[in-house]
């Protein structure tokens, strides 16, 4: 038996490689592709850059299945190639370069792995490295907003609060990710990441990839309504990196360096990178913000078969803010004023360790570690117009977030199957001024996770199937205020989630149609604020929330089709359906009466029936030339609650427009020069101000951006670019907060 384990061992210990060369579509090599290769069981990515002949080399892999394509500025991408690769065995890929979409890119959310785009059955977006590039983006927030069924709203210019919607759910229903880990503040009033949404700079970003619809038997709480997945770069062979800066408009500056390598014949690769954002004036002159971001790995491959790595991102910020909109004694909307001793400082870190080892080509275990740590204060006075304290107060908010996961993939047959556990620890601490009060809680959770994937008929049948199961404990909660309003509350730990999830597509090679469907239920467990919340609120300490609060539950199914016409061209058609069973609302609409209710509260957190959000995604993508390409959607919702939250009682969800259409094209004059043309519009949408529906006009917003590439030399150039957000100049509000009008920005990068 141990002859027979030795061996079994030191088949995974051999070396292999694949090497080739990179193509364009007349046959003629390209020099500086960008060549990545992932394996099937796995997420994390090995790039290399092809040599001035166009030639690639990965040395040191393990044997198995694994997904390789190459991409190069000015052409579309490979088809990505899947190999099989045995021990000891040396293969030779050639890749060509093709004029098309990057539809068959390789990606990892949808199933927590490596697939193509044609093998997944969700909706999925894929927001690439070159993309960013040509659009000028400099933050997260920027670059989804063109991504079907998903609404970002700004409320003011750039370091201002975010928000983003999928779907026609709340921005509190999209989790975001980082390399698969959720980033959510443990001490915001939902638990989710909102309150630092604004400050996702792009520093050492790979790609971004956006799941639509519930993907919580995944990635557990808030996944309900879809998935933001933030990847990062992974180190290159040889030195590659880039420094730059940028400013322009409201006064904006911002610098940015990056790197990546290797080292030890490339056991060890990194990639780092940082950026600063300086804003000093803003919309109103008065909005100054601040930003200083770092984000980077490394790996290092003890073995073939083991395999070390780290992540960290950390943020700094600093933004003045304005007051909230308001009505005035006429019932019209007041936009938000400028407040001069309003500000918000903030940060946040994530670290992430992980260890995995293949037993053999088809087994592979990975245990990881991630800590995210948050904090938040909100110092405000009573200068200003509008509801203002009457002293100088402040409400710290400090969150902690643990997880250990253990997860093994292996094959079996026609079966990809996934089996982890995972335990996380929560941490909540709010200090209010200037009362003092201070209250400190932890809850902690073990989910066991599995899932299927089955591939049938070569590849062109994908059925997957997954479960969650997740049970929480909460901790007695200690209040430090000598009213003790919660000090009597029964401590109930949330109910157990128990949460699954099904997809299924077929692909006709014949007839380049894909049709494919989804089914799912989502689960979102009551954040600590919304159960213990409290704050200084007019003149006393009050209580907001409800510590038997049931969680956020619903049921969601998408069905739709993608349609190829040859390799230039993709439409898709996606049908959507959310059941909304029940929902935790915040509101002062009288349901709650201080008189009976054992917090003595007027208004707060709540459960409600839920509601229904349905509709269409429509998209386009065509290449109809080499250096031409368009992308566009629309997205049609109809989205309402069951019980209004309104006194007038109309059940429209507010923040969701009807209708959004988004439509980015980019125009290559050559190698060198590049021109994306980028717009967003939506119908209009329901706010509330007071207890009272207001409606605000949806946005039109359309910018602008160019890049300019210089050689010189083999290995270096320059990058000038330039970015127009708003060049339509259209005045527009987001809930009641100014947006900027027309502004520019221009910037300078040099290559290596």
């Amino acid at each position: 038996m141990r002859a027979i384990l030795l061996i079994f061992l030191s088949a995974a210990l051999v070396y292999a490689q694949i090497s080739g060369r990179v193509l364009d579509p007349s046959g003629s090599t390209v020099p500086d592709a960008r060549v990545s290769i992932v394996h099937r069981a796995s997420t994390s990515r090995v790039f290399v850059i092809t040599d001035s002949s166009g030639n690639y080399s990965f040395e040191g892999l393990r044997a198995g299945a694994w997904l390789i394509e190459a991409q190069a500025n000015g052409f579309g991408s490979s088809k990505a190639e899947n190999i099989e690769l045995g021990a000891d065995e040396s293969k030779t890929v050639d890749l060509t370069l093709e004029l098309q979409l990057v539809s068959t890119q390789v990606q990892v959310t949808a199933a927590g792995g490596a697939q193509t785009v044609d093998e997944e059955a969700k909706a999925l977006t894929v927001i690439d490295a070159q993309q960013l590039t040509d659009r000028a983006e400099y933050s997260v927030a920027d670059a989804v907003r063109s991504v079907p069924g998903i609404r970002v709203q700004q409320l003011g210019g750039p370091g201002s609060l975010v928000r983003v919607l999928t779907r026609g759910m709340r921005a509190t229903d999209t989790s975001v990710l980082i390399d698969g880990f959720r980033l959510r503040d443990a001490a915001s009033p939902q638990g989710d990441a909102s309150a630092f949404l604004g400050d996702l700079l792009l520093a050492d970003t790979d790609r971004i990839e956006v799941l639509r619809g519930s993907g919580t038997s995944l990635y557990g709480t808030h996944a309900t309504g879809g998935v933001i997945n933030i990847i990062t770069a992974a180190g290159t062979a040889g030195f590659h990196g880039e420094v730059g800066a940028e400013g322009g408009g409201l006064g904006l500056l911002q610098g940015l360096a990056k790197a990546s390598g290797g080292a030890f014949n490339q056991r060890l690769r990194f990639s780092v990178g940082a950026t600063h954002l300086n804003v000093t004036k803003g919309i109103d002159g008065n909005d100054r913000a601040r930003n200083s971001l770092g984000h980077g790995s490394m790996q290092y491959r003890l073995s073939p078969a083991t395999e070390l790595s780290a992540r960290i991102l950390a943020n700094d910020s600093f933004a003045q803010l304005n007051s909230s909109p308001f009505l005035d004694e006429n019932s019209q909307p007041v936009l938000a004023p400028d407040d001069p001793d309003n500000s918000r400082a903030a940060g946040y870190f994530s670290g992430l360790f992980a260890a995995s080892h293949h037993w053999s080509p088809t087994v592979t275990t990975r245990v990881s570690y991630q800590g995210v740590t948050t904090r938040r204060d909100n110092p405000n006075g009573p200068g200003g117009i509008g509801f203002q304290p009457e002293v100088n107060s402040s409400d710290e908010f400090n969150g902690r977030l643990d997880t250990i996961q253990a997860r093994t993939d292996f094959q079996l047959a026609r079966h990809w199957i996934t089996a982890g556990y995972e335990w996380e620890r929560e941490y909540f601490d709010n200090i209010s001024r200037p009362v003092h009060a201070r209250l400190q809680i932890d809850q902690s959770s073990h989910a066991l996770f599995a899932q299927d994937q089955l591939q049938l008929l070569d590849r062109r049948l994908q059925v997957s199937l997954s479960g969650r199961m997740q049970g929480f404990q909460l901790n007695q909660p200690q209040f430090s205020d000598d009213s003790g309003i919660y000090n009597k509350a029964a401590l109930v730990s949330p109910p157990r989630a128990l949460t699954g999830d099904a997809s299924i597509a077929y692909f006709s090679q014949s007839t380049g149609t894909k049709v494919r469907a989804h089914v799912g239920n989502g689960y979102r467990v009551p954040s600590l604020y919304e159960r213990f919340g409290a704050s200084y609120f007019f003149g006393s300490f009050s209580a907001f929330g409800d510590p038997a609060l049931k969680p956020d539950r619903l049921l969601a199914f998408d069905g739709g089709f993608d349609q190829y016409l040859g390799s230039r061209t993709k439409m898709s058609a996606t049908y959507f359906y959310t059941r909304i069973q029940e929902t935790i609302v915040f509101d002062f609409s009288g349901y709650i009466n201080p008189d009976t209710d054992p917090y003595g509260r007027f208004g707060g957190y709540r459960n409600t029936g839920g509601g229904l959000a349905r509709g269409v995604e429509l998209s386009f993508e065509t290449s109809p030339t080499r250096n031409m390409t368009v992308r566009s959607s629309y997205t049609f919702t109809n989205a309402d609650e069951r019980t209004s939250i309104f006194t007038n009682g109309d059940l429209r969800t507010v923040r969701v427009s009807d209708h959004m259409f988004t439509t980015t094209a980019t125009q290559r004059l050559g190698r060198s020069f590049d021109v994306t043309f980028d717009i967003f519009a939506s119908s209009d949408y329901l706010m509330t101000l007071g207890s009272l529906p207001v409606s605000f006009d949806g946005p039109v917003k359309a910018d602008l951006s160019a890049n300019y590439t210089r050689a010189l030399t083999d290995s270096t150039s320059l990058r000038f670019f330039t970015r127009v957000d708003n060049f339509l100049n259209r005045t527009y509000s987001e809930d009641g907060f100014r947006a900027p009008k027309a502004w520019a920005t221009f910037g300078m990068r040099f290559l290596f």
